[in-house]
């Protein structure tokens, strides 16, 4: 067992980028390279607002695709770029209800493989969520290069809202990309280790909580959140947190308030952890972040 995990620790410590902020921010950003196609695509009329798909294909080889809610009316437009859950996607989209006077973008993640901590395979899991971060962090940033393009956003009031596990890509995205006004982290926090492992039963780990913990912390360090919330400021931050959130422990929301610098608030919810299909607490944290970011209702 002690040969397994020294080996573990070994792989986990060759995978790792740099240990500052702004290694890792060169690294994403040598990645990043141009963007050669865009393809929009109208699939939606709501009301006051049209629905597209998008596709940004770069010269690294890579590309992402997700979907973008406009108004219909011309004018210049608040905007928010959505990192949430994995499993969400860009169909975050679909459960924002109301707020058509807002641009809201979401982007699928380049995620493949199954969801199996048991045994090695957590190991390629980890690996493969790597993989997916690395790529997704340079494809937003990307996302958000053509955002400050379009003649429908306001280019003065661009948000980053990360929800959840969005946190690990949607917090450096925000703190790279110095044009973003403001960063909104939903039900997410900081700490990998405490995170992977207040989980680790959850997803049926092979190992105690805490080997789960440091040695997941170590394979994905260039993605913790507060690694990159210092580099923040002067920008605020905004976080809205579940007291009863069973995926994000409030020492983790903590450690990612305590690591930024002011301006920041946080506010807590009595609420559980934010699923798809609870559309009365979308509804209900949708409204929290617009009437703070945009004093609407």
């Amino acid at each position: 067992m002690l040969i397994r995990v020294l080996l573990l620790m070994t792989l986990a410590q060759s995978f790792l980028v740099g240990q500052s902020y702004e290694r890792c921010k060169e690294y994403f950003l040598s990645r990043k390279g141009s963007r050669t196609t865009t393809h929009v695509e109208l699939v939606g009329d709501q009301g006051r607002t049209h629905t597209y798909e998008i596709a940004l294909v770069t010269s690294m080889g890579d590309s992402i695709r997700g979907s973008i809610r406009v108004p219909k009316e011309p004018g210049k437009y608040r905007t928010a770029l959505l990192a949430v859950g994995i499993e969400t996607g860009r169909e975050a989209i679909q459960l924002i209800q109301g707020h058509e006077d807002i641009v809201f973008m979401a982007m699928d993640y380049p995620f493949e493989g199954k969801w199996d901590f048991s045994g090695w395979a957590a190991l390629g899991t980890t690996t493969r969520l790597r993989v997916m971060a690395a790529r997704t962090i340079p494809l937003l940033l990307h996302c958000l290069d053509w955002l400050f393009e379009q003649r429908f956003v306001d280019a003065s009031e661009v948000n980053v809202i990360a929800v959840s596990f969005g946190g690990f890509t949607g917090i450096p995205v925000a703190v790279i990309e110095d044009r973003v006004k403001q960063l909104v982290v939903v039900q997410g926090g900081g700490s990998l280790s405490t995170i992977i492992a207040h989980n680790a039963e959850r997803w049926g780990t092979s190992v105690p909580p805490w080997l789960a913990g440091a040695l997941g912390s170590l394979l994905l360090s260039p993605f913790e959140p507060t690694r990159y919330i210092p580099h923040l400021a002067p920008r605020p931050l905004l976080m809205i947190n579940g007291q009863g959130d069973t995926f994000f422990p409030r020492a983790s929301a903590e450690a990612l308030f305590d690591a930024a610098q002011h301006p920041k608030e946080i506010v807590w919810h009595r609420t559980a952890h934010i699923m798809p299909e609870e559309q009365d607490l979308v509804n209900e944290l949708t409204q929290e972040i617009a009437e703070r970011l945009y004093g609407t209702k």
